[in-house]
């Protein structure tokens, strides 16, 4: 059957309880339910959509993909009776591993499982949401990982990134584009590089100056500006998400994990300055790492903020309890795409999630999503990477409203 709003989700399981004994099989209804919820919510989220469907070969445990060196040509002639020298073959071997990710919670027999029970319902739409959150979260992560850096305000690292010259510019991004043209990376789609950015990004690039420019030259574009978004241009067509990437966090040259962080600059009562480089909106900053005793990797449940009780069990949380008056500075990962820039793997018709839905008795399922009073979603084979780099540019930035 076809499924109403989930707003009205309500309506649906009332109308099911009433139907005939076996008429509807609830397990069949939350499956249904969890997969039109993706289809449904899958535009919020803008990172695991780039993907290319790539299966893993036969029963092989990861793929194997092999990008072979171009050939060139050049424009010496052939000396009478002397072969040329054999070109030769070169060749790089990527390797995309794929893993199983899935959630359960467990019910206390009041609810019931023989009927379409509304508590079961409004959890399977929030695992709905949180299956396609994690597909999201496994490809920005792979791109993060994979990517070229480029700084705004010409920092040299990120570790050299300052509130007062990192703001966001479309000067910035045409170099980019220039970057990627001269190596040969195609564009994405009507002849334009994909970008996908935060609302604090696009809220600046309003009143970036060449952008500004361009707007007043083009006039015809007026509609589509009026709505607050950024209209293709200079060869970008831009993707706005709440999902983008925002953390001061990065792994340092050390490989360890580290966090910019950052105050106002202060003065001590015995008149001593605060040791640290002001930049000009006053701030000194300070970078801790996995080895300083502000850092702790904690496996638990997030308090939910209206309720105050636990909710969402997140292993291994990279948790930083800053000194009083540091923050955590914002930094904006503004990710510039080209032709090729992500892989999806898995072994085939496992990538997609399925819900279950057990009853008491169930418990002797050896399976840990699979068993008890419980529902839960299950994604069997998933991997996101790349074989170009290269066609991946990460752009760090620090929008003006950020870091308020």
């Amino acid at each position: 059957m076809n499924l109403n709003a989930l707003v009205d989700i309500n309506s649906i399981v009332g109308h099911l309880n009433q139907s005939e004994v076996n008429l509807t099989n609830p397990e069949i209804f939350y499956d249904k339910q969890l997969l039109d919820t993706i289809r449904l919510d899958e535009d919020q989220y803008k990172y695991f959509r780039y993907a290319k469907e790539q299966p893993i070969q036969n029963k092989a445990d990861k793929l194997s993909v092999r990008r072979w060196a171009p050939l060139y040509a050049h424009t010496v002639p052939l000396a009478e009776g002397i072969p040329p020298k054999s070109d030769k073959g070169s060749v790089e071997k990527f390797e995309l591993q794929a893993y199983e990710y899935g959630r359960y919670m467990e019910f206390t027999d009041a609810v019931d499982f023989k009927a379409v029970d509304p508590i079961i319902a409004h959890y399977v739409q929030q695992y709905s949401i949180v299956a396609v959150e994690t597909l999201d979260l496994l490809a920005r992560e792979a791109l993060r990982l994979n990517a070229q850096k480029r700084f705004a305000g010409g920092a040299a690292d990120i570790e050299a990134m300052r509130i007062a010259t990192g703001a966001p510019s479309m000067l910035d991004l045409r170099l980019t584009v220039l970057a990627l043209k001269r190596s040969l990376i195609k564009p994405r789609s009507n002849g334009n590089y994909h970008v996908i950015t935060s609302p604090e990004f696009t809220f600046d690039m309003i009143d970036d100056a060449t952008v500004v420019k361009y707007m007043t030259l083009n006039q015809d574009t007026m509609g589509l500006y009026k709505g607050g978004s950024l209209v293709p241009m200079f060869g970008l067509e831009f993707y706005e998400t709440l999902a983008s990437i925002m953390t001061g966090e990065y792994i340092s040259a050390t490989s360890k994990k580290s966090i910019i962080a950052y105050k106002l600059y202060e003065v001590a009562d015995d008149g001593t300055a605060w040791i640290g480089t002001r930049d000009a909106d006053d701030y000194v900053y300070r970078t801790f790492d996995e080895d300083d005793v502000e850092y702790a990797q904690v496996s638990g449940y997030m308090l939910d903020e209206r309720t105050g009780e636990e909710a969402s069990y997140i292993p291994e949380q990279n948790v930083w309890t800053l000194p009083d008056g540091w923050s955590e500075l914002e930094i904006h990962h503004t990710m510039i795409l080209g032709d090729g820039a992500l892989i999806r793997t898995g072994l085939t018709g496992e990538g997609q999630a399925k819900t279950y839905v057990k009853g008491v008795g169930s418990a002797g399922v050896l399976d840990p999503v699979d068993q008890r009073q419980s529902i839960g979603f299950r994604i069997k084979s998933v991997g996101f990477g790349t074989v170009r780099p290269e066609a991946i540019v990460d752009y760090l930035c620090i929008p003006t409203q950020s870091n308020i």
